[in-house]
């Protein structure tokens, strides 16, 4: 349309609406809006981004993409938001199925820990080039952890020799970054 940008839409009420109803439709829509277009325009994802708002210590890089978690409780649930941009201008393959999790409880014990998908939504997706997304996702098994480690090398299977360090929070007020050896 004459005198818009691409990406933008005549009615940000629409837009924001179908937004609303699709984060509520379920699992992993915020990257499927990612893979195929976004509603809203946030303009180009650059390198670095996700580190300044989540923290460098929060975020690892997988090739192309920059992968980033905040883990938090609500009410009984403990949820875990994967943040990722893609730092080129060609679409990246993400798939958050093969992340694989771990937790320690307070007496050192280990546990699984596994992402909430009855319905086998999390599926491989692509991530267009300079796009970013969010999702957020239930961890089964983490209610009375104190330690929750991620390994992140098999999220990007368009980067194989990606070998990016595990990421570690514990719980304190809040999950941050674990302080103690990688586990």
């Amino acid at each position: 349309m004459p005198g818009m940008r691409r990406g933008q839409t005549r009615f940000p009420w629409l837009a924001a609406g179908i937004l609303a109803a699709l984060t509520t439709a379920g699992c992993h829509v915020g990257l499927a809006m990612v893979a195929a277009g976004s509603v809203l325009d946030q303009g180009p994802y650059h390198a670095e981004t996700l580190a300044t708002e989540l923290g460098p210590t929060s975020v690892r890089t997988l090739g192309c993409l920059d992968v980033g978690l905040a883990v938090y409780r609500r009410g009984e649930a403990v949820l875990l938001d994967v943040h990722v941009g893609n730092r080129c201008s060609y679409p990246e393959a993400l798939d958050v199925a093969r992340l694989r999790i771990h937790g320690v409880d307070q007496e050192g014990g280990d546990h699984a820990v596994t992402l909430y998908d009855p319905k086998s939504e999390l599926v491989r997706l692509h991530v267009g080039g300079a796009e970013r997304g969010r999702e957020r996702l239930k961890l089964q098994g983490a209610r009375d952890l104190t330690r929750i480690c991620f390994d992140l090398q098999a999220l990007a299977p368009d980067a194989p020799s990606a070998r990016p360090a595990a990421l570690c929070l514990e719980r304190g007020e809040g999950w941050r970054e674990a302080t103690g050896p990688v586990t």
